[in-house]
């Protein structure tokens, strides 16, 4: 993780809309990424990173680039048609698959002519993370970092290579929004949040990402995220969470004093319960309990009491220490990384992939000796003519052209 940042994923900000008022809004976004009738949430799942993904690295060019540690949201640029003509309007989606307006809008100048104040873009779906960057004097500020772009202008990308889905990204969102402010000599505008491109590295250049990116960032990071056809998260073995449903045990009956009225026995809720049971998501919605169960000390309980907040039946994010115990992730003030931004724990199948990756842990060092031979294997793919873009791209294109390096 970077220097003084924090790690604490925000709040999502906005005005959570009711199901009935997303309906129109969910089949939006499914005709825009050519998902007509399928309305759950559009943004790809990650695979953890396993020890035969190394050689995987050695077969194909991956775009790589820090994982950071926060709210995993997509952004919706629209327009609504109001009695002053059509007007911008700004959603979040997070993975619950709620939506959320945002004021004021986004508004991004329309790509085709930046200078034309009425012309904005819409019709835009962006995959990134909304977190709160650290500054030196103490103040954040929040910003969502776009590693990827579903659709632009009405144009589905899901289907094109990534390099095409970035360079859509820098093209028709970022690069016409700085070009604006810069030749108008425009403030940044108040807005909700501002937008980012996350900056992309080629897989062999590993330990740049160590050793200059990452130690300079201003908010809490995780890990990797290399990218292909799927998407490979990297942790190191420390940060190797999953993500579980608690449910607690039984809570001690108290039979009331002898010289109580009421003989009845009541139930203490301020004890500790007899466990802390972790369950794991076997889909269609039926969980099963976990082999082992959350650990939690006296002073844990106590916290967690303090809380005054529902705890059965929640999200929570746990890894295995050093001694084999599951325990929750703590955020700074020492509180449970809840996941109240998920609808469900992580399924079975993750479960079992970061299991394998806590077994046999693919560790920073081992990234590190393997860049040579990646960069080499892919030198060597594209001196021999068999060099393939990300994603089978037809056009070549570096990746170091997509970041404009």
């Amino acid at each position: 993780m970077a220097a003084h940042t924090s790690s604490a994923p925000p709040s999502i900000p906005g005005y959570q809309l009711s199901n009935e008022d997303c309906v129109g809004l969910k089949h939006t976004v499914a005709e825009l990424v050519h998902r007509e009738g399928n309305t759950r949430f559009p943004g790809a799942q990650p695979v953890s990173f396993a020890r035969q993904h190394l050689a995987e690295l050695q077969q194909r060019e991956y775009f790589m680039c820090e994982k950071t540690d926060g709210l995993r949201c997509l952004l919706f640029l629209h327009y609504t048609d109001t009695e002053r003509g059509f007007e911008p309007v700004t959603f979040l989606i997070d993975r619950k698959n709620n939506y959320y307006e945002v004021k004021p809008p986004i508004r991004v100048p329309y790509h085709g002519s930046p200078f034309q104040q009425e012309a904005f873009l819409y019709a835009t779906i962006l995959d990134g993370e909304l977190v709160n960057d650290l500054y030196p004097d103490g103040t954040t500020k929040l910003i969502f970092y776009a590693f990827d772009c579903l659709a632009a202008d009405s144009e589905n990308f899901t289907d094109k290579p990534l390099s095409k889905r970035l360079w859509a990204l820098k093209e028709r969102v970022i690069k016409p929004w700085h070009t604006y402010l810069t030749q108008t000599k425009s403030l940044m505008p108040l807005e909700p949040f501002q937008v980012k491109e996350k900056e992309q590295q080629s897989s062999y250049h590993i330990s740049y990402l160590f050793d200059q990116v990452m130690p300079k960032l201003k908010h809490g990071n995780d890990g990797l995220i290399f990218t292909y056809p799927h998407i490979l998260k990297w942790k190191p073995p420390h940060e190797n969470t999953i993500d579980f449903k608690l449910r607690l045990g039984e809570f001690p009956i108290i039979e009331p004093p002898l010289d109580d009225e009421d003989q009845s026995p009541y139930v203490d809720y301020d004890a500790m319960p007899t466990s802390f049971d972790l369950h794991v998501n076997h889909g269609s919605n039926k969980y099963r309990p976990f082999a082992h169960k959350l650990s939690v000390t006296l002073e844990e309980w106590e916290m967690l009491k303090g809380l005054k907040q529902r705890l059965d039946g929640r999200i929570i994010e746990c890894f295995r220490d050093a001694d084999g115990r599951w325990k929750f992730k703590k955020d700074d003030d020492g509180t449970p990384r809840w996941r109240d931004d998920k609808a469900d724990a992580n399924h079975v199948s993750t479960v079992e992939s970061v299991l394998g990756s806590i077994e046999d842990p693919v560790t920073e060092q081992d990234l590190r000796t393997s860049e040579g031979a990646i960069k080499r294997a892919i030198k060597q793919m594209q001196a021999g003519g068999q060099y393939q873009e990300p994603d089978h791209a037809n056009k070549k294109r570096r990746i170091d052209d997509v970041n404009g390096h």
